[in-house]
């Protein structure tokens, strides 16, 4: 493996910002990782893993050296009861795990179509679409301590999953690299209808007659009518949480916005983000190359030569906007470097 210096991170980075790296690493294979530590220690330097950019907003160079996790591969461990195990590389681009387990005829992940990123940041923020999260199909994950060099394996416990959230974004947050997953899909189809979206594409029609081909190809056009196509327009997906509330915030705010779309969740009210910035009237909003998608309001873009700190700028002025109008604060769901 060769280790580079001063390279660009816009191939690198689905919000296609320019920045670079002072060293780069394109990691292929276990070995990749051990040589790649030793510099960083030898050199003092922080150290970024980077899968496939599709959760960072680059505001700056970054003076570290940046990990390109390129590992792949997946291998079945085998089955128990209604379960099979899939050990899946972090490099493993994530539809490209979709594709398998829809041909060997495991599922649970239909809803999860069409995410970007790769299969080693998907247990990070517990992605999560359509009424499937991550932590419903996670079986345990095998990661590297930066520090010490060691192989720890993380239980579905022990990642302590929530709305967006995992041990990694928090306590353990720049501590470990993810060097595999475990999942532990359905040999049975059960399809997930629940979601407002998902339940009136399939309106009139028995769950019974879904297959999960028909599942996944609906996501994927409920996702292409909302968002920007990875690629063709700088994006990172949904760049704000939706906010969870207390109920008492949340009756005190229907006396004044009775129409505020919310969801019941364990931990209170979870708000619409999309709402909420479409009735400070964001929507569709576009000043130089940085703007909000039209269709879904939670996507920041880059039209073509948006800088990070462009980007940046906007969101924090929709979240003070917000904060303004609704008093609720939004959250970032995209790691800002």
């Amino acid at each position: 493996m060769m280790i580079q210096k001063n390279i660009s991170l816009k191939p690198f980075n689905t919000f296609q910002v320019e920045a670079n790296a002072a060293f780069f690493a394109d990691i292929r294979q276990p070995s990749d990782i051990a040589e790649a530590l030793e510099f960083a220690h030898d050199n003092s330097l922080p150290i970024l893993i980077l899968g496939g950019g599709s959760n960072f907003l680059f505001t700056k160079n970054f003076p570290g050296i940046v990990l390109h996790i390129n590992t792949k591969g997946i291998e079945y461990l085998g089955e128990e009861n209604d379960k099979a195990y899939l050990k899946v590389q972090a490099g493993t681009v994530w539809e490209d795990l979709l594709d398998y387990a829809m041909k060997e005829g495991f599922y649970g992940l239909e809803n999860l179509t069409l995410i970007p990123g790769k299969v080693g940041s998907a247990p990070i923020q517990n992605i999560g679409a359509y009424g499937i999260e991550l932590k419903d199909v996670f079986h345990s994950l095998e990661a590297i301590d930066l520090n010490s060099g060691l192989n720890q394996t993380f239980t579905l416990a022990e990642c302590q999953f929530g709305y967006r959230q995992s041990i990694f974004k928090s306590s353990h947050k720049g501590h470990y690299l993810i060097t595999s997953v475990t999942f532990a899909l359905s040999k049975n189809f059960h399809p997930h209808l629940d979601y407002k979206d998902v339940k009136e594409f399939f309106e009139g029609q028995l769950p019974i007659a879904i297959s999960p081909q028909a599942l996944r190809e609906a996501i994927r056009q409920i996702r292409l009518k909302k968002l920007p196509e990875v690629g063709k327009i700088g994006s990172a997906g949904s760049f704000f949480k939706n906010p969870v509330i207390s109920e008492d915030t949340f009756q005190s705010l229907l006396t004044d916005f009775p129409h505020l779309t919310s969801f019941k969740v364990p931990e209170g009210i979870k708000i619409s983000a999309a709402w909420l910035i479409s009735h400070c009237g964001w929507k569709g909003y576009r000043q130089g190359d940085a703007g909000v998608w039209p269709q879904q309001p939670l996507v920041l873009v880059n039209y073509g030569k948006a800088s990070g700190e462009e980007i940046l700028r906007l969101a924090n002025k929709i979240i003070q906007s917000v904060e303004d109008r609704f008093h609720i604060h939004l959250e970032s769901e995209v790691n800002i470097i």
